[in-house]
């Protein structure tokens, strides 16, 4: 036990040239150092990280995904394939519907910085995909419906999925990427109904409803994913 981030687990390899940290899926921090590295400093390297120990705890517990090669996940149009390959450097394939990522045998893939490589590589995936699909599916779904907006901005942001400004200009997060079909039109369309009403009255809600009817079981189901958090 090692205040203040809890229970530790200390491993010494013969082949670890440095202390190196990482939290496992539990929220347990790990280390894995050198044969010759006491125990004392180990502990001091692992209170000296405690800010981002804890930062990785609340990921962990509030449901970030800890990517392995046995990990399911994908984009609406890639799945998400992690290969353990012989090779020295980690790489990146794209095509036929797979995001191939190769992670060298030699690397831990759950060390932070692999972590962070890999959503770095998902996000700029889902970056591609929302500029391609969302601004042709929101003018679809303006036509359709007979909306009417200036401009589409797509952004990755933290905190919505989507707005619209007192100009009608529409920005889309490209996290709507990993949602089903039916959220991403919900979405479109909630911001496009805001073209017209610029609240959330019953008005809204009421008009919403018309074009797109299911629209408060989408909202309520919408909860259920967060937006940056994956």
């Amino acid at each position: 036990m090692v205040e203040p981030v809890g229970k530790v687990k200390l491993i010494k390899n013969n082949r670890s040239r440095h202390m190196r940290l990482r939290v496992n899926p539990n929220g347990q921090a790990q280390v894995t150092m050198p044969v010759f590295t006491s125990e004392k400093n180990a502990i001091q390297f692992i209170k000296s990280k405690s800010d981002w120990i804890h930062q990785q705890q609340k990921k962990i517990k509030a449901g970030l995904t800890v990517f392995t090669s046995d990990t399911s996940f994908q984009t609406k149009f890639h799945k998400l394939k992690i290969v353990v390959t012989n090779q020295n450097k980690l790489t990146n394939h794209i095509g036929n519907g797979i995001l191939q990522i190769n992670i060298p045998a030699k690397f831990d893939i759950q060390q932070a910085d692999i972590q962070q490589f890999i959503r770095n590589i998902i996000i700029k995936l889902l970056h591609h995909e929302a500029k391609i699909y969302l601004p042709k599916r929101l003018a679809e779904l303006a036509k359709l419906h007979n909306f009417s907006f200036q401009k589409v901005f797509v952004k990755h942001v933290k905190s919505r999925w989507g707005s619209c400004s007192s100009v009608n200009n529409i920005n889309l997060n490209i996290h709507l990427m990993r949602l089903p079909d039916h959220l991403i039109d919900y979405v479109l369309l909630h911001e496009l109904t805001h073209t017209k009403i610029k609240n959330h009255s019953k008005l809204f809600w009421a008009e919403l409803e018309r074009i797109y009817p299911g629209s408060k079981a989408f909202n309520k189901e919408l909860k259920k994913y967060q937006v940056d958090l994956f």
